[in-house]
């Protein structure tokens, strides 16, 4: 298996088990923000915070697979993805 596809089947791997980023409407219905509930508030800005992370995952991922066969150019910062997917 070459270096390539070794970072290829690691990405898709990781992409199968990264889970949908949260709905943060229904979070914020279910616990609404409140001054006598300040953990709601706090729930909510890292949900934001996890949410985000979930986002430039799935970006990185994506473009890490587009540059491995071609299609997107290997940016430095995608090299550095690519490389630390590889070496775990």
């Amino acid at each position: 298996m070459t270096r390539d596809e070794k970072i290829a089947e690691i990405t898709k791997n990781i992409q199968d088990q990264t889970p949908p980023p949260f709905n943060i409407d229904n979070a914020r219905k279910a616990f609404p923000t409140d001054y006598y509930a300040c953990s709601n508030t706090v729930l909510t800005q890292e949900l934001i915070r996890y949410n985000a992370l979930l986002v430039m995952m799935k970006d990185h991922l994506i473009n890490v697979l587009k540059a491995l066969v071609g299609e997107v150019v290997m940016s430095e910062e995608l090299d550095l993805v690519s490389s630390s997917l590889h070496d775990n």
